[in-house]
């Protein structure tokens, strides 16, 4: 029955709440003008039922131009001319004010402060109100204009019964809907404004991280600088300096990079583009920078990938996920550790392994570690980060219809698992061991 309704009225927001309003004053009216006209046949009112015909063509046109071809200023003028017409000739044909035309009268002043749009909403009501006091001064001073046409009593009763409960049926479906749009306005706005206030939450995380965590290595870059410029320094001193530096502004361009494509995200400016990929090949140019980087903090990344995978991803995002992965595995393993990235199939899926045995995740962290709520830490080696880099990875994992999880135990360490739909598999392939740390349930946030 909703569903009908709803194709009936229009849907938003291809049609407004004066739109979808109007729709369903037009539809009622018309089934209320059908109704009438047998009923005034039914009593004997032949003239008032030929009346009703052209009006109720005229509300049906005002329908099918409002619903169908989305016009509303011709079809409400349409419409108000032909059912006014219509009361005022009911007044004179139908009793006058012995019938039941001041109860249509109060009608149509209703549907004209429902429907009727604010611009034209005076002129209906001026026009109401003197269509009803002309009526009446018409019939007091010259009542032999109004016709009685009414065969018998019985007549009569049965005319005010049906209008009465014509009258209250449109009034009482006509304020449902309005309150139903009015509660439903309500709560997309109240759901707009909850948005709205984490997007404010958010914009002031992410210029807190600016003015924080960007702002210390950028100072860290510039006394470097200084240092190398204004004192003299022996070639080890120098070596050491220009290292740091080095250091420090690979970790600010990853700062950049993942605050740059989660602005866009953020933004609705990501394209995705899925495609079949060789799961290996994508990901091995990211492995082999990334294995520099560990060497230098004396950890040991070790490739176990299987080739012969093929998943739907984005290429782009896929590295950009892994990236942060094994960025954040360096950053929180102590030297002489060992990372571990490989894959296993679960289903028809594919998942990618980035195991450490780092410091792991604090449990109170663990709940909100793909979100902003979590402030950035340093790592081992006292790395700064940004914290964006999960968020990053569960936002671009899900835009490629993915899923991200991990598993973690302070001291010992982190296991996280990204998972894509499989496409296809090489008949070779065997499933490596998964190294999942032993005892634990994977936790998905």
């Amino acid at each position: 029955m909703r569903s009908f309704w709803t194709k009936i009225i229009g849907e938003p927001p291809g049609f407004s709440l004066e739109a979808r309003t109007f729709n369903a004053i037009c539809f009622i009216s018309a089934i209320g003008l059908f109704a009438g006209t047998i009923n005034n046949i039914l009593i004997g009112a032949t003239l008032i039922a030929s009346v009703m015909v052209p009006v109720f063509v005229s509300v049906v046109l005002s329908y099918y131009f409002a619903r169908f071809k989305k016009k509303l200023s011709g079809p409400f003028i349409l419409y108000m001319i032909a059912t006014n017409l219509l009361i005022i000739v009911n007044f004179r044909y139908n009793a006058g004010i012995n019938g039941p035309a001041l109860l249509i009268f109060v009608l149509s002043f209703f549907l004209t402060i429902s429907i009727v749009p604010q611009k034209q909403l005076a002129f209906w009501i001026v026009f109401n109100i003197a269509a009803v006091f002309t009526s009446l001064t018409i019939q007091y001073r010259c009542p032999g204009l109004v016709i009685n046409t009414y065969a018998n009593t019985s007549g009569r009763y049965l005319d005010f019964g049906f209008v009465y409960l014509l009258v209250v049926v449109i009034i009482f479906m006509v304020t449902t809907r309005i309150r139903k749009s009015y509660h439903a306005e309500k709560e997309l706005v109240e759901q707009k404004a909850t948005e709205l206030e984490i997007a404010n939450d958010t914009k002031n995380k992410l210029f807190s991280i600016l003015a924080h965590d960007l702002r210390s290595p950028l100072a860290s870059i510039q006394n470097y600088l200084e240092i190398l410029s204004e004192f003299k320094l022996d070639d080890e001193e120098r070596s050491t300096i220009k290292k740091e530096l080095l250091n420090a502004t690979e970790h600010t361009q990853q700062m950049l990079s993942n605050l740059l494509s989660w602005s866009k995200s953020q933004m609705k400016g990501v394209t995705v583009n899925l495609a079949n990929i060789n799961q290996k090949e994508v990901l091995q140019s990211t492995f082999s920078i990334h294995q520099t980087i560990a060497a230098e903090k004396g950890i040991r990344l070790v490739n176990q990938l299987k080739d012969g995978i093929f998943i739907k991803a984005d290429a782009d995002m896929l590295q950009l996920v892994v990236r942060n992965l094994i960025n954040n595995a360096i950053k929180f393993t102590a030297p002489g550790g060992e990372i571990v990235v490989s894959n296993d199939l679960v289903g028809d899926k594919c998942r990618i392994i980035v195991k450490d045995n780092g410091s792991g995740i604090p449990v109170e962290k663990q709940s909100n570690i793909f979100s902003l709520k979590v402030s950035s830490t340093f790592g081992t080696k006292n790395e700064k980060g940004v914290g964006l880099g999960l968020v990053l990875c569960k936002e671009f994992t899900e835009l490629q219809n993915g899923e991200i999880m991990f598993e973690s135990i302070q001291g010992v360490g982190t296991v996280f698992y990204i998972s894509f739909d499989l496409f296809h598999v090489a008949d070779d392939f065997t499933i490596p061991e998964t190294g999942k740390l032993a005892g634990l349930k994977p936790s998905a946030h």
